[in-house]
């Protein structure tokens, strides 16, 4: 038994309102170049594999969203979740899709069916939290180290310029790392300090707590280096 979907866009999956496949559900997606029909078979659809990234934005209607991790625009993956999706923490702990927010580190389990659009949409059965803590109302800017300044080891400050992630997430933005902040890759694996230098490109997570400065100056959660390594 076969079954066939449709490459729509993402940007028409959120404004005309169409329904989000599960793994055992027609799956619609976008393509830029026009309708497209894939054809795939049921057991295919039912097999999985694993992806592990940052989340870049979540766009939510109800209970079906799209959640992009790996990277920004046409970067990444975009995972497809709805009410039968497990949301969890690493220890098993239960989560909400209202739980999860922009700058947290994932581990998906999703359909080896991918759409043929940029990025790739692909149906979710599980999505489990690697970080230790839920951290709400977080913002987030994705862009290129402008400016960097370190007097030592934990004293040190960027400058990114890019775009905003979220409606209220200014372009460009200074932020402050810790010894707490975590600094990691596309997938969410830690890297070294040493990958943040000028014209880095990066995406940084950082809490509401701005200066009214221009640009704002911020505490930062979490940075990812978003060049990919050569």
């Amino acid at each position: 038994m076969k079954k066939s979907f449709a490459i729509l866009s993402l940007s028409a999956l959120l404004t005309a309102g169409t329904a989000y496949g599960t793994p055992s559900d027609t799956f619609a997606a976008e393509s830029m170049k026009g309708n497209l029909t894939v054809s795939f078979s049921m057991k295919e659809e039912a097999k999985t594999i694993q992806a592990t990234g940052v989340i870049t934005s979540i766009r939510a209607d109800g209970d079906h969203a799209l959640i992009h991790i790996q990277g920004v625009g046409t970067d990444g993956l975009v995972l497809n979740v709805d009410k039968d999706t497990v949301f969890q923490m690493a220890d098993g702990t239960k989560l909400s899709l209202a739980d999860l927010h922009v700058g947290l580190t994932v581990l998906a389990e999703h359909s080896i069916v991918m759409t043929m659009s940029l990025p790739p949409q692909t149906p979710t059965s599980k999505v489990t939290v690697l970080d230790a803590k839920i951290q709400k109302d977080l913002m987030g800017t994705a862009g290129v180290i402008e400016e960097l300044h370190s007097e030592n080891k934990d004293d040190l400050r960027i400058r990114v310029k890019g775009e905003g992630l979220t409606e209220t997430s200014p372009s460009e933005i200074v932020l402050n790392l810790t010894k707490d902040t975590a600094i990691v890759d596309l997938n969410g694996k830690k890297v070294a300090t040493s990958k943040l230098v000028k014209g880095a490109n990066v995406i940084g997570f950082y809490g509401p707590a701005l200066t009214k400065s221009l640009p704002p100056i911020g505490t930062a959660w979490k940075i990812v280096v978003a060049d990919k390594e050569e």
